[in-house]
C-alpha cells in the first residue's frame, strides 16, 4: 500500500523544492494563520455514514500529507509572488519572517472603525535620548509627545509650552512620509505595491544607492507606524514590507524597554546603528522603536557628516549605546484636538 507521504512526494517528482527563505515564508504564515484561528470559530461536523474501512491512523496521515502540500504550495507561491531575481537580496528570514507575518496578522485582526472627517487621531510617544546627546545637544532626558491629526488632513495640533497649537496642514503628497489620515488610510494594502509607492517618493531624498534607498524605506515605514493612527490592514501591510526589506533580522534576544521586555526586529542602517521596531513578545502587537549603535563610531565629523553641516566637537558613541527610545503610550480616535480620550 502507498501512503500519502509517498504519493505527494511521486507527485512532486521533478519540481524544484523551494528556497529555505520561501520555507521560511510558508512557514510564517502558516503560524500566521494558527495564531489568529479562534477554536470557538471551527464548525462542527455532521455525522455522515461511514463508506468502508479505514486502517488505523489514516486520518493522522492523510492530515499530514495536507499540511505538508498546503506548506508547498504556500511556499511556491510565495516565491512566485516575489517579483525577484534569483539572485537578488531577500528580506526577512528564518525567526525574523515569522514574527513580521505574526505582527501582521495580530494587527490585521483588530476591530478598527474609520475616524469621520471632522474627528482626530491622537498619539502619544515617550521618547528616551541617550546621554551622549543629552549631554552634546542639550536634549531632554525624556520627553511626552502628544500630537492630533484631522481626519480630514486639514489641520494637526501639538502642545507646545503647555499650550495646545492647532495649524493647517499642508497636502499630504507634498511630505514624505505622510502623516495625513486621508493619504494613510490609502496606502496600498499588497506590502509590494506599499513599497513600489514608498520607493516612487524617496526620489528626491539624495537617495543615491540601493543600501541608501532600502535604509529610506525602513526608515519610513518605521516613522509611519510610530507616529500615527492607522487602520489595521495598512499596518499589517507595512509591517509586511517592513520584512521584505533586505538586511533585516531579530535580535537572538528580547530586549528592555520600560521595564517591560519585546522583541526587536530591524536592520543596520548607514553601517553603524541598529534600528528597530519593537514588539510585544507575546501578542506581536507593534509597541515602539528604538536605535542603538552596533559599532563605536565618532560622528559631527567629516567622515560622518555630510559636508558642511560639522557643529561643535566630535561625538564619541560605543557599541551598544542606545540612541532614542520611542515608546507609543496612546493611539485613538477623538473628537477634537487636545482631548486624550
Amino acid at each position: 500500500m502507498t501512503d500519502n507521504i509517498t504519493t505527494l512526494r511521486e507527485c512532486w517528482h521533478g519540481v524544484e523544492p523551494p528556497s529555505p527563505d520561501a520555507q521560511d515564508r510558508a512557514r510564517a504564515a502558516l503560524m500566521a494563520r494558527i495564531a489568529r484561528t479562534d477554536v470557538a470559530e471551527v464548525p462542527v461536523r455532521k455525522r455522515v455514514k461511514a463508506r468502508g474501512w479505514r486502517p488505523r491512523g489514516w486520518a493522522l496521515r492523510s492530515g499530514i500529507a495536507t499540511v505538508a502540500a498546503a506548506a508547498l504550495v504556500v511556499g511556491l507561491v510565495t516565491v512566485g509572488g516575489l517579483g525577484k531575481e534569483p539572485d537578488e537580496p531577500s528580506g526577512a528570514s528564518g525567526s525574523a519572517a515569522v514574527t513580521f507575518e505574526l505582527a501582521a496578522a495580530y494587527a490585521e485582526a483588530q476591530p478598527f472603525t474609520p475616524p469621520r472627517p471632522d474627528q482626530w487621531t491622537y498619539v502619544e510617544i515617550r521618547v528616551v535620548n541617550s546621554d551622549t546627546y543629552v549631554e552634546s545637544k542639550g536634549l531632554k532626558p525624556e520627553v511626552i509627545t502628544q500630537r492630533w491629526s484631522r481626519a480630514d488632513g486639514k489641520q494637526a495640533a501639538v502642545i507646545v509650552d503647555g499650550a495646545l497649537e492647532i495649524f493647517d496642514e499642508s497636502p499630504g503628497l507634498t511630505r514624505f512620509p505622510p502623516t495625513d489620515y486621508p493619504t494613510l488610510a490609502g496606502l496600498p494594502t499588497d506590502p509590494h505595491a506599499l513599497l513600489d509607492w514608498l520607493r516612487a517618493r524617496t526620489g528626491p531624498f539624495n537617495v543615491d544607492t540601493e543600501e541608501q534607498r532600502n535604509t529610506g524605506l525602513f526608515n519610513a515605514i518605521s516613522t509611519i507606524l510610530r507616529d500615527n493612527l492607522l487602520p489595521p490592514a495598512v499596518t499589517a501591510a507595512l509591517l509586511r514590507a517592513a520584512a521584505l526589506i533586505p538586511g533585516v533580522d531579530q535580535a537572538p534576544s528580547p530586549v528592555s524597554i520600560d521595564g517591560r521586555t519585546a522583541t526587536a526586529v530591524g536592520r543596520l542602517q548607514d553601517g553603524w546603528r541598529q534600528e528597530d521596531l519593537l514588539l510585544d513578545p507575546g501578542s506581536h502587537e507593534f509597541i515602539g522603536y528604538r536605535s542603538v549603535a552596533a559599532k563605536d563610531i565618532d560622528l559631527n565629523t567629516d567622515e560622518t557628516t555630510p559636508a558642511g553641516s560639522v557643529q561643535g566637537e566630535p561625538v564619541h558613541v560605543k557599541k551598544g549605546d542606545i540612541q532614542v527610545i520611542l515608546t507609543r503610550l496612546a493611539g485613538r480616535i477623538v473628537n477634537a484636538a487636545g482631548q486624550t480620550s
